[in-house]
């Protein structure tokens, strides 16, 4: 009987899944021969039974491999196989003990096998609609250009959020038989970091984060406020460095772009003044050395002629890439007209020089309103028993990135104090290439106030 019983319950206990494999082979893409890539399935979402293919890419460990870190280089894009074929040197020391992981995101055109038939083309920013009518015009259009790219594949196109992406990189994770990660997150990278962490921070071991936007908070109108006083103080810079009374002229000039947008015959546009500010700061974003071509810029406006503000001749005005199909469910959207002029006539009086143009307080609100799938992965607070983690920032971002890690007891961050954006990607700094290896390889990190020139 007690054989019976035995046999019995040796059948009745659950049978463990087995762990997804890796089978690595070369990449298909030219020009990176050290990289093998994998393909792996994944579930589409928690409730899902249906499963997408990923293509997943390393960097085999050039030495005795001690575990994997997992890099998204931000966009967000796909082709993120690609940009770690091109960028093989920043990882030279890291290598000496891990492999570095990536993988082609979901939905987006690479090499994984779900992607969304959508435009991934430039979206230009709508200007701030007068009235709810105006407002209502822009829900109309946004619902028209998410409908037409959710019809390709609505589940997928409904599951495009950052969280999607952490829970996919927490499948990368177990299908390479690491019990914990070691996380960089650039850019909009860092948006899938901070997910991450939200969501599984027992499994992380090391996350870093470079030049991104605060995605770990509630109180988003409070952080909007924030961004807006980092553009003001990024402005000051080059007005101490301009002719005096030139802030004087800069406000001049936008309040008469904003009661008429001033022609910019070379290009084919008119501005008004909020695209001015956009455009500007834009500009400034390199540093001084074309600072001299805002100055050329804003003398050639005041007689008349904007051209020289624009960014190009076949995009002359403000915009962003991708068509917001995973940051509109990422981040607040407004409700109608009334909130969207309630929100910029407080940052306008906060920032009088650079005011609401920026993507966050702009671009996002008045593309996202009307998107055919609700808001699924908005801002939250990270959990305080993540294990402290590093960021790293430039003129432009230093401050966001900082708000996200001082969250975190015994965080560091690295300011550097300069231009500039990605400083561990798109601008390989050795200084923070450098602490970076350290902290992922070692789990040490650096000294507080660290700087990197």
């Amino acid at each position: 009987m007690l054989k019976t019983l035995l046999a019995l319950a040796v059948l009745a206990a659950p049978v463990q899944a087995p762990r997804p494999s890796l089978q690595w082979s070369a990449c298909p893409i030219a020009n990176a021969p050290e990289l093998q890539c994998a393909d792996l399935a994944v579930a589409l979402s928690p409730k899902s039974e249906r499963k997408i293919t990923l293509k997943v890419a390393r960097l085999p460990a050039t030495g005795a491999r001690k575990g994997s870190v997992l890099v998204n280089f931000g966009g967000p894009q796909g082709y993120q196989i690609a940009s770690l074929g091109s960028r093989t040197q920043i990882f030279d020391r890291i290598r000496t003990s891990m492999d570095v992981v990536t993988w082609d995101p979901r939905g987006y055109p690479g090499l994984s096998g779900a992607v969304l038939q959508c435009d991934w083309g430039f979206l230009r920013t709508p200007a701030f609609p007068a009235d709810q009518a105006g407002f209502d015009r822009l829900v109309a259009a946004n619902k028209a250009r998410g409908d037409k790219c959710r019809d390709t594949d609505p589940e997928l196109f409904d599951h495009m959020d950052a969280a999607a992406d952490a829970r996919d990189a927490d499948a990368i994770r177990e299908a390479l038989g690491e019990g914990t990660m070691n996380f960089l997150g650039l850019s909009y990278g860092g948006t899938i970091a901070q997910s991450y962490a939200r969501l599984f921070p027992q499994r992380v071991r090391t996350m870093y984060i470079d030049g991104t936007g605060n995605h770990s908070l509630r109180a988003w109108e409070r952080e909007l406020d924030t961004m807006a006083r980092d553009n003001e103080r990024f402005m000051d810079r080059f007005f101490a460095w301009a002719p005096a009374g030139t802030e004087k002229r800069w406000r001049a000039l936008v309040a008469k772009a904003n009661r008429e947008p001033i022609p910019a015959a070379g290009v084919d546009a008119r501005f008004d003044g909020t695209q001015l500010q956009s455009l500007a700061l834009l500009k400034l974003r390199p540093g001084p050395a074309r600072w001299a071509d805002v100055m050329a810029a804003i003398t050639a406006a005041e007689a008349g002629d904007a051209s020289s503000f624009a960014l190009s001749s076949r995009q002359p005005y403000p915009g962003l890439p991708g068509g917001g199909v995973k940051e509109c469910l990422d981040f607040p959207r407004p409700a109608n007209q009334r909130e969207v002029a309630r929100t910029v006539k407080r940052l306008r009086a906060i920032a009088p020089d650079t005011g609401a143009a920026f993507p966050l307080a702009w671009h996002l609100p008045l593309t996202c309103a009307g998107w055919p799938t609700p808001v699924t992965n908005p801002p939250a607070p990270l959990p305080r028993t993540l294990p402290p983690l590093l960021g790293a920032g430039t003129w432009q971002d230093y401050d966001s990135t900082r708000r996200v890690v001082e969250r975190v007891p015994g965080s560091r961050t690295i300011e550097h104090d300069g231009p500039g954006h990605n400083l561990f990607g798109a601008m390989a700094n050795p200084c923070v290439i450098d602490h970076v290896s350290t902290y992922v390889t070692e789990r040490r990190l650096p000294p507080r106030g660290s700087t990197c020139p």
